[in-house]
């Protein structure tokens, strides 16, 4: 009898999965080999993608090298020349001390160490560097004069606040020019950044920003402001050694002196006829008057103790 239609489909799929069967046992020794040659190519995968990433890792969270970091500053003016940049590095590397570059802290202890160091008015961003150090963004004070006391000469910024750099009196840099403040009654309490205390101090500071454009500024070696408790009275030492009798801080109007912008004029008009602004070493000009006069120091300081009118040279 002829087979069913369904006898011999099931027939057909049987001898269909023998071959397959078949096929497969012929297949099974190279099984091995081809999952050993999958296993190499993803271990080589594997060792391709994270080999770096664990370096990387390894890097951020190995200790920092406990030498000064690299500390560089964005747009620094000139004076902040190398060694300033390398004793504030030291303060920083100190504060900042061994650890990870991973170490959050790390941002916000180089910060504080920066501010404390006097040199900034404010501190805008302080990054991470690619080797460890930082990169710092910054508002940087002014340097512009010196405060002589107790046998030092302090550095000071426009607004008379004491800056972290000082010198055995008289020792100073001849560059840049800083004009010193002499004759100072009292002495600075506090840390830096502390405005140098009294009127007097204040008073020099003041004429010495009225002073600073004029060409002739660099001859100004000093304000001395040791008479302005009793006289209010400001005078310029120059290079040469003369003595300027200058009067009241700029700030003070009086109709007892001169008015400052003729005060000024008279000094750049000496300075243009004989490139000075005094009479000489030893010799005193007072601007107070309408009469500028110049006479000898000796004769400044016998009328000053209430000699007679000995040694008066003529007006000039």
């Amino acid at each position: 009898m002829p087979k069913s239609r369904r006898t011999a489909r099931s027939e057909t799929l049987a001898s269909r999965f023998d071959a397959l069967r078949e096929k497969a046992r012929s297949f099974a020794p190279a099984l091995p080999t081809a999952a050993a040659v999958a296993s190499v190519v993803a271990l080589g995968a594997l060792a391709w993608w994270g080999l770096p990433r664990l370096r990387e890792h390894v890097e951020l969270t190995a200790p920092v090298d406990a030498g000064p970091l690299a500390v560089r500053f964005l747009d620094a003016p000139d004076w902040f020349d190398g060694l300033r940049q390398a004793e504030v590095a030291t303060q920083v590397s100190r504060a900042v001390g061994e650890g990870s570059m991973l170490d959050t802290t790390r941002l916000a202890r180089a910060h504080a160490a920066l501010a404390s160091t006097g040199w900034f008015h404010s501190i805008e961003q302080v990054a991470l560097a690619d080797d460890g150090g930082f990169l710092v963004e910054a508002t940087f004070v002014k340097p512009f004069a010196i405060v002589r006391h107790g046998g030092y000469d302090f550095l000071v910024d426009t607004g008379g606040r004491v800056l972290p750099m000082q010198w055995t009196a008289g020792h100073r840099p001849a560059s840049p020019h800083y004009v010193a403040v002499v004759g100072a009654a009292q002495p600075v309490v506090g840390d830096y950044g502390t405005v140098w205390p009294g009127a007097d101090v204040a008073a020099g500071m003041e004429l010495a920003r009225e002073l600073a454009e004029r060409p002739w500024y660099g001859l100004v070696a000093a304000v001395d402001v040791s008479r302005y408790a009793g006289e209010e009275s400001l005078v310029l030492i120059t290079q040469d050694g003369g003595r300027v009798v200058w009067g009241r801080a700029p700030g003070t109007r009086t109709v007892a002196e001169l008015p400052v912008e003729t005060k000024l004029d008279m000094l750049d008009y000496l300075y243009a006829k004989h490139r000075r602004i005094d009479g000489g070493a030893g010799r005193t000009l007072d601007l107070r008057s309408d009469l500028v006069t110049l006479q000898s120091e000796a004769a400044r300081i016998a009328a000053a103790a209430g000699g007679s009118d000995a040694g008066g040279a003529g007006g000039s």
